[in-house]
Formats: C-alpha cells, structure tokens, sequence
C-alpha cells in the first residue's frame, strides 16, 4: 500500500511539475509577445517620424524649385533607413498575423517595398536628373523651357511623390493606433 502511495505522490509530483512548466513558458512566451509588441509600436513612431524628416526635404526641395535656386539644393533621402526588424520578425514568426488584419499586412508590405533600397535610388536619381536640367537650362540662360516646362513637371513630381509619403505615413499611423 505504501508503494501505491508512493507511485501516487511520484504520479502527482510529475503532473504538478509539467503544469508549472508549462505555465511558466506561456508566461515567458506572453511576455516575449508584448515586448515585441511594444517593439513594432516603438520601430513604426520610428518610421512615422522618419517620414516627416523626408517631407520637411521635399518642402526644401521644392523651394529652391520655386526660387529658381536648385543648384544650392543638397540634400539626400535615404528611403532604405525605414526601421523593419520587428515587423519582419513577427511576420515570420507569426505573431503579425494575430496583431494585424489582412489588410494591414498588406499595407506594410506596400509602404516596406516602397520605402527600400530601390525606391531610395529612383527618387534621388530622378531629383539629380531635375537639377541637372536646372543646370543646363541656367547654363544656357533659358529660362523659359525651365519656368514652362521642367518646373511644372518638377512640382507635379513632388506633389505625387509627397502625396505617396503622407499616404503611407497616415497608414502606419492607423497600425500603430490598432496594434495592443
């Protein structure tokens, strides 16, 4: 009898032992959740700002378009410093897809491909290429083609261009707000 006893309490110790386990990984495993929560909340107020940083050189940007001073115009828009490791990591884990609609997912995927390596590139070459024009324009003292022509293509260019930004920024806004 005292066996059976004894094979209980080891029985009963083993249960206790795996449930306490158990809850402690669910425990850590939530914790790691809502860090990496606060995480993607913290990286996106990152990139929010980061935008505002890239509007405020479109604004620069487009001042010296309209003062017909381009060529004092330095300035660089590194569109591949968008902050995306946590949203990576909870896409691969997971973990996005219980924080997030569909469609919010979507949304990311669209503003980190828009925000890249690639995009960076076309948007500084093509502003190269408008000052490039201001310069052979100044240089050849035609004013007109440049005031007629190539400004209204620049400021169209930029009023798309910030368009897309505020777009993205407003929703990254959104997914910031939704995300607990």
């Amino acid at each position: 009898m005292d066996y059976v006893l004894q094979g209980f309490g080891v029985f009963l110790g083993v249960i206790a032992g795996t449930a306490v386990t158990i809850l402690v990984q669910w425990y850590q495993q939530k914790r790691a959740e809502t860090q990496r929560t606060r995480n993607l909340k913290f990286e996106l107020d990152l990139d929010i700002r980061k935008i505002d940083t890239w509007l405020e050189e479109f604004g620069r940007f487009r001042n010296a378009t309209n003062g017909d001073s381009l060529h004092t115009y330095v300035g660089y828009f590194d569109l591949s410093r968008m902050v995306s490791y946590t949203t990576h990591a909870m896409f691969e884990s997971g973990l996005l897809y219980k924080k997030l609609t569909h469609e919010q997912i979507g949304r990311l995927q669209e503003i980190f491909s828009f925000f890249s390596g690639f995009g960076e590139q076309f948007l500084n070459n093509q502003l190269n290429q408008f000052k490039q024009e201001f310069e052979r324009c100044r240089a050849e003292n035609d004013t007109t083609e440049w005031a007629t022509t190539t400004k209204p293509q620049v400021v169209s260019f930029l009023n798309y261009w910030e368009g897309r930004f505020r777009e993205h920024q407003r929703a990254l806004k959104e997914i910031v707000e939704s995300v607990h």
